[in-house]
């Protein structure tokens, strides 16, 4: 992720999403943030700040505030989440995420803010690509660093990879990354909700867990006109 869209459309989904979680799940107390964040993009492409964000009003009131103040920063969720006495894990918000450095990235996230938690992992893009290269792999979240992340955390907590789709099938698209999480995990799911620009895969340990977080992930959907889906062998769009 970059600071520069920080506030967006796409950061309105993501902590009204994580915070819809804790509300809604037992035993999900803290929200632990990964958020691999890197340089600014002199482009400017990406920021989608035309968004209705009356359901979460005090979330919509904060983000936009930071975009009139010009003060984008990942590091302002602190602030944010202890007003609403969420427990906070930000990890590594001041530090940008390399290529080169990633192995020791990943292996010093500490254990401790793995349980019980919301982990969001929060790449540029998404998950890895066969074109992913060194000048470009900081964009990336790899499915074997996603998999270590899985084993270390607790049975009550859940992981949530952030994903940019492209312009393809969304169907076939999901199932395929479902399929590679599925592989590399040992697990069922992941379960996938989508606005059709970007995608959270959500993944948990047990069965229970999975069915809670889809109950929750089902009715938020419904609620506000997204799209859920079961990614499971036999792939289900509802």
């Amino acid at each position: 992720m970059k600071n520069q869209y920080f506030g967006d459309k796409n950061d309105f989904l993501k902590y009204d999403l994580v915070l819809t979680l804790i509300e809604k799940i037992d035993n999900l107390k803290c929200f632990t943030f990964i958020p691999m964040l890197t340089e600014h993009d002199p482009s400017g492409h990406g920021s989608r700040t035309d968004y209705d964000g009356s359901r979460r009003r005090e979330l919509d009131n904060f983000l936009k505030g930071c975009i009139k103040e010009s003060n984008r920063n990942i590091k302002n969720l602190r602030s944010f989440m202890s007003s609403k006495n969420i427990e906070y894990h930000p990890y590594k918000e001041d530090e940008y995420f390399s290529n080169a450095g990633r192995e020791q990235y990943f292996d010093s996230i500490d254990s401790s803010i793995l349980n019980r938690s919301v982990v969001v992992i929060d790449p540029d893009n998404g998950f890895e690509v066969k074109s992913m290269r060194s000048g470009n792999g900081h964009k990336y979240l790899k499915y074997s660093e996603l998999s270590a992340l899985y084993t270390r955390m607790d049975s009550n907590s859940l992981i949530l990879g952030y994903q940019y789709i492209p312009r393809v099938k969304r169907e076939s698209y999901f199932a395929q990354i479902g399929q590679k999480v599925r592989r590399g995990m040992n697990t069922r799911g992941p379960i996938c909700l989508s606005d059709n620009i970007v995608a959270f895969f959500i993944m948990a340990k047990t069965g229970e867990l999975i069915n809670k977080t889809w109950k929750v992930i089902n009715d938020y959907a419904k609620e506000n006109r997204y799209k859920p889906y079961k990614c499971d062998d036999h792939f289900d769009c509802t």
